[in-house]
C-alpha cells in the first residue's frame, strides 16, 4: 500500500497538486507569546508531517466578538494560508479543537490544483515573532456626537 498521507486524493484533482487553504483561528485574548508560539510550532509539525506548505501567517489583532464565546468578549485573531490535502485540514482543525487557548476556528478551501512550487512560503523567523506577538487591547469607540445631532430636523420637508 502507498503512502498517501498529504496527498489530495479526489479523482478529479491533477497529480502533483495540492489544495490551498484558509484558517482563521479566534484566540483567548490572554494568549501570551509563547503560547501563540507553542500554537504555531504544533501546528507546522503537522504540517511537516503531512507534507503540506505554510504559504502565509498573519496576526490580525485583538477584536471585540459580536458575542462572547466561551465567556470571552474579545479574541486575538490570527490567520494561516497553506497547501496540502484535505488530511491535513482535519488534523489541523482536530488540533484546534482540543487546545484551550482556542476558542473559535473555520477552514475554507481557496483553491484546487495549485503546483505547490509555483506558492513558496512567505514565511520567515521574522514572521512567526510578528504573528505572535500580543496585539494591543481594543479600543472602545466613544460616540462624539452631541444631543443636537440626535434631533430630528424637520425643515427638510417642504410645505404645501
Amino acid at each position: 500500500m502507498s503512502n498517501t498521507q498529504g496527498q489530495v486524493l479526489s479523482m478529479g484533482s491533477l497529480r502533483g497538486t495540492k489544495r490551498e487553504y484558509e484558517t482563521v483561528t479566534i484566540l483567548r485574548p490572554a494568549s501570551n507569546k509563547t503560547d501563540i508560539l507553542d500554537l504555531v510550532g504544533k501546528v507546522q509539525g503537522i504540517f511537516k508531517d503531512f507534507d503540506a506548505t505554510l504559504v502565509q501567517i498573519e496576526n490580525w489583532g485583538s477584536r471585540t466578538l459580536a458575542y462572547p464565546i466561551k465567556r470571552s468578549n474579545t479574541g486575538i485573531y490570527l490567520y494561516w494560508r497553506y497547501l496540502g490535502g484535505s488530511d491535513v485540514v482535519r488534523e489541523v482543525e482536530r488540533n484546534l479543537e482540543i487546545i484551550d487557548m482556542v476558542l473559535r476556528y473555520t477552514t475554507v478551501k481557496v483553491d484546487e490544483d495549485v503546483d505547490p512550487n509555483a506558492r513558496p512560503s512567505e514565511v520567515t523567523e521574522d514572521l512567526l515573532n510578528a504573528a505572535a506577538e500580543p496585539p494591543p487591547e481594543p479600543v472602545e469607540e466613544v460616540d462624539t456626537r452631541s444631543d443636537e445631532d440626535y434631533e430630528d430636523d424637520d425643515s427638510d420637508e417642504s410645505e404645501d
